[in-house]
């Protein structure tokens, strides 16, 4: 059944004029459900379910890809938004069997504009070359057809319009809207995205996009020549059609009107014929009644052989080639390739387009797992909710939920759900001990609260029982209650009731409680969290008890960094700070500018970046820290000192010496971060401020100190004399650098190494050496996304640190090293490849004998980070430097990098390499990782006479925990 369905659709495509076809299988016998097919689409895109619950791919097909899973069919190494699912198809009676869809029909039509060639290839949109829906069956005499396919060719407003820009699909049209540039000009201050913006300018920005992107589609179509429609054409041929059957015979046709309609409107005839009877006439086409998922969940139980599908599955799949190898393989990649495999075949990472990695699909190697009961500190379990007549509330608890996933990956111990919901749909099991739950605010009316809050509120004490369970122990809450101060009377009423009745079932506060956020101040979402994000942040990471903040090896607190300006600080307390920073300028701190980004900066990726900086004919040790200042741009600072009243030449009024006083201008570029609060409030107590009742501190805390010294000229407040200018500049939040490990090696950067064979020739345009950091995007992060949004290049401040690392620097290439990575871990390990491949370079210059390299990898990155590193890893492969890899990526199944090292055959060479051959181990993960290394390394090490903890190791142990 499916080598036939495969054959006839690739006869009926005809090399893209398509030829429309039915492809009609067997009825259904009495008392059977008949063929069935469980694709929707012939051609249909995966839906992968992340771990933080965004959805990569379709999400129209998430049920059906794990489906597929549990038959048996093994995702790509590196997931996409583009991979293709395989056919499913079940016979009548029978299993179900799974085929690859064969090249020539999956290939994709490229998405391209073709007055925005380069902006909009940079989206990398692409479909699916003709729509072959399978699922649809009819009924004739009673006669009923369950399996009966059908191929046509596209609309583009299905494309356009539907599957790439539904919300609930691909979601496309913001990321279009900025391609394009329609945002230009409208995302300002506190306006961070498209949803920032009212409604009516969002409308008008998505209808451009929805435009510009549905004739994209149309005219990529042509250019591959595949058949397609236009909306208007079909649109007319429909109108004439049916004119001339009810001429005929008096009646219209019967039709869907959410089929037939375009979703363009208005501007399509059709639109205006209102609605068709709809009604079904036989011969019927339908659905068939039952899921075909479904169907054989209830009857895969009733086989004698339960894996009989598997097997079935096993013997369809083609079969895929493997390296010949020596010695057992890990993850499908053998523990020592042949040059010729990784040269003239495909690449380590299967990156080669139309190839697939070379892993055995049937291959199953038993994992001796590490129990999941390790000794670790509670869990906290964080519920986001929001209560609201508008859209305000939602906006600002769905950018909390984005920074609450961004925290929960540096705090292990921390679960984020991941879906926000109304508030009438808190219920027991969200109020644990353990239980943090969030709730966004806005008051309706006179400050009653809204309908999608009023269950909760009206729910009677007695009868919590049943919702809210909180007898044995209470839960945490946060709200931010969402009001408008010029409306006194009603200021946050509803957020205020809120928490009353919070409180009666036995909430406890953390970050005080309730935020009374004012919109009369802030007007964006992303303005609206900033202030309550401040406070809520530390009270979380406080209440976990696990590695509460993202560090380095070299903390920023070791370096005088660690403690911003507070109000408890005396001013000669902060003018002692502001001298050491002042001193460490002049002294440690280099000019340098970001070069280059890679991948190119978007809206939406969640992966990360290789930044380069131009450093200048200055050098760099491998392996080292590198602290970065996001020094404030000269706009920001114009602005500041307009606000201020002073001239940027002049120095700063501060009891401390001309050498370390710094000017106006300096100060405010290197030492203040403008895009936070203020961070102390003494000032306003002082006897030079002129009281003003718009002025309070909970105002004044909303604002970011950039905004608040312009308010404060608004009022009248500043410009000041010098006492008060000079308490206010000391109440400025302290800019601080942010640390990182050097991902690149000068020795394989280095121009003079760049007419060597295999050695990289320097990044156009840099004016001597580069350095790369690896950068993951947090959501207002004030170097990651902040101070990376602007136009390159872009002026910074750097300075090296040493690194415990930097001892694997010192042993022999022959020396066996095992390294275990995670994330932002790769950086270090990247900058390691680069100087043994530069290092083999070299020999293979100046010898015959090829250098030894005995380096096992093993990597546990996010599916977007796999393309960012293949190439250094192929190349690494090729050069010898790796003797073998493993990647894990996130999976439902939760096995950690480290489980890799308890596997079968991988656990006796990781012990053969360390004990027997005196080999070295490189962990540079975060702290459950690390831990969990750390077991299972002893665990290794535990089997037979010689037995040993990590304690033991010595200096053939290096750790480097972020």
């Amino acid at each position: 059944m499916a080598s036939e369905l495969v054959q006839h659709m690739w006869e009926a495509f005809n090399g893209g004029n398509v030829v429309p076809t039915v492809f009609v299988f067997p009825p259904r016998k009495m008392n059977t459900r008949g063929p069935m097919i469980w694709n929707h689409q012939f051609l249909e895109f995966a839906g992968y379910e992340m771990e933080d619950g965004s959805i990569l791919g379709d999400p129209m097909s998430v049920e059906l890809t794990k489906a597929v899973i549990g038959l048996g069919w093994q995702p790509p190494n590196s997931k996409s938004r583009w991979d293709l699912l395989p056919l499913v198809v079940m016979a009548d009676n029978d299993v179900p069997a799974m085929i690859e869809i064969p090249p020539e029909l999956g290939k994709l039509v490229e998405i391209r504009h073709p007055r925005f060639k380069g902006r909009f290839d940079s989206l990398d949109l692409r479909w699916v070359a003709f729509p072959a829906l399978t699922r649809l069956g009819f009924d004739i005499g009673g006669v009923q057809y369950t399996a009966a396919p059908f191929i046509g060719w596209f609309m583009d407003a299905e494309i356009g319009v539907r599957d790439l820009a539904d919300s609930f699909r691909y979601n496309v049209l913001p990321d279009v809207a900025k391609t394009l540039g329609l945002l230009d000009g409208k995302v300002e201050d506190g306006v961070e995205s498209l949803d920032d913006l009212p409604e009516y300018e969002r409308l008008s920005i998505l209808n451009q996009a929805q435009t510009e992107l549905t004739y994209a589609v149309y005219w990529s179509y042509q250019q591959a020549k595949v058949s397609m429609s236009d909306t208007l054409t079909a649109s007319m041929k429909w109108c004439r059609y049916d004119d001339d059957f009810k001429a005929k015979n008096g009646y219209r046709l019967p039709a869907d009107p959410y089929w037939l309609a375009p979703p363009q409107g208005s501007i399509v005839p059709v639109w205006h014929r209102g609605g068709a009877p709809n009604y079904q006439p036989k011969p019927m086409i339908c659905k068939h009644v039952q899921d075909p998922i479904k169907a054989w969940e209830r009857k895969k139980h009733d086989w004698f052989v339960a894996t009989k599908a598997l097997n079935i599955v096993a013997n369809i799949l083609p079969k895929r080639p493997i390296y010949e190898e020596r010695g057992t393989s890990i993850d499908g990649i053998p523990s020592t390739w042949k040059k010729s495999h990784i040269q003239d075949t495909v690449g380590l990472l299967g990156e080669r387009r139309g190839q697939q990695p070379t892993t055995d699909l049937n291959a199953q190697i038993p994992i001796d797992r590490t129990p999941q009961d390790r000794l670790s500190p509670p869990r906290l379990y964080v519920s986001i909710y929001f209560c609201s007549a508008g859209t305000f509330a939602e906006k600002v608890a769905q950018k909390l939920q984005i920074q609450l996933r961004d925290l929960a990956e540096c705090i292990s111990n921390v679960s984020i759900c991941p879906q926000i919901e109304m508030l009438d749909k808190l219920e027991a099991s969200a109020v644990t001990p353990s239980t943090i739950v969030l709730i966004v605010v806005s008051s309706t009316g006179q400050g009653e609260v809204p309908s999608n809050g009023s269950r909760f509120i009206s729910m009677r004490r007695e009868n919590t029982g049943q919702q809210l369970d909180v007898s044995s122990a209470s839960f945490r809450y946060s709200i931010y209650g969402n009001g408008d101060s010029r409306y006194v009377a009603t200021y946050n009423g509803a957020a205020v009731t809120v928490e009353q009745k919070i409180r009666q079932i036995g909430g406890l506060p953390i970050a005080g409680g309730l935020y009374q956020g004012d919109t009369a101040i802030q007007s964006t979402a992303l303005q609206a969290l900033s202030p309550w994000w401040a406070k809520l942040r530390p009270s979380i990471q406080d209440l976990a008890t696990a590695s509460p903040k993202l560090k380095r090896a070299s903390s920023e607190d070791d370096y005088g960094y660690g403690h911003p300006l507070r109000s408890t600080d005396s001013c000669r307390a902060a003018q002692s700070r502001i001298r050491t920073r002042s001193q460490q300028l002049q002294t440690d701190f280099h000019a340098a500018t970001v070069h280059n980004m890679h991948p190119p900066p978007r809206d939406g990726h969640q992966g990360s970046y290789v930044v380069t900086l131009d450093i200048g004919h200055r050098i760099h040790e491998d392996m080292s820290c590198v602290q970065v200042l996001p020094v404030n741009s000269p706009p920001k600072v114009r602005r500041a000192l307009r606000a201020l009243g002073v001239s940027g030449s002049a120095r700063i009024s501060l009891e401390i010496s001309d050498t370390d006083r710094p000017t106006y201008s300096a100060f405010l570029t290197e030492y203040i971060d403008l895009e936070l609060p203020f961070q102390s409030f003494e000032w306003l107590s002082s006897p030079d401020t002129h009281p003003n009742p718009a002025i309070s501190e909970d105002k004044l805390t909303l604002l970011y100190s950039l905004d608040a010294l312009e308010y404060l000229h608004t009022l009248g407040i500043l410009p000041a004399g010098p006492a008060l200018t000079n308490l206010v500049c000391l109440a400025l939040p302290l800019l601080h650098p942010r640390t990182y490990s050097a991902a690149s090696s000068q020795s394989y950067t280095s121009p003079t190494l760049s007419s060597n064979k295999g050695s990289k020739p320097k990044a156009d345009h840099l004016s001597a050496n580069g350095l790369d950091i690896l950068v993951k995007p947090l959501p207002r992060g004030r170097f990651s996304h902040i101070f990376l949004s602007s136009p390159l290049p872009t002026p910074l401040l750097y300075r090296l640190l040493p690194s415990s690392t930097s001892s694997l620097l010192t042993i022999p290439s022959a020396t066996p090293l095992i390294i275990i990575a995670t994330g932002a871990g790769f950086a270090p390990v990247r900058c390691l490849l680069q100087r043994r491949i530069a290092s083999a370079s070299h020999q293979s210059l100046s010898s015959t004998q090829p250098s030894e390299n005995n380096i096992s990898l093993f990597l546990g990155l996010k599916p977007l980070d796999v393309p960012l590193f293949s190439d250094i890893l192929n190349e690494a492969a090729a050069a010898g430097v790796l003797e073998s890899m493993s990647i894990i990526s996130s999976n439902e199944e939760k096995v950690r990098v480290y489980d890799r090292l308890l596997e079968i055959g991988t656990r006796e060479r990781v012990r053969e390499k360390f004990v027997e051959k005196g080999g070295w181990v490189f962990v540079c993960t975060n702290p459950e990782a690390a831990r969990g290394t750390r077991e299972a390394f002893e665990s290794v090490l535990g089997e037979g006479e010689e037995k040993g903890d990590v304690e033991g190791m010595g200096e053939r142990w290096v750790e480097e925990v972020f």
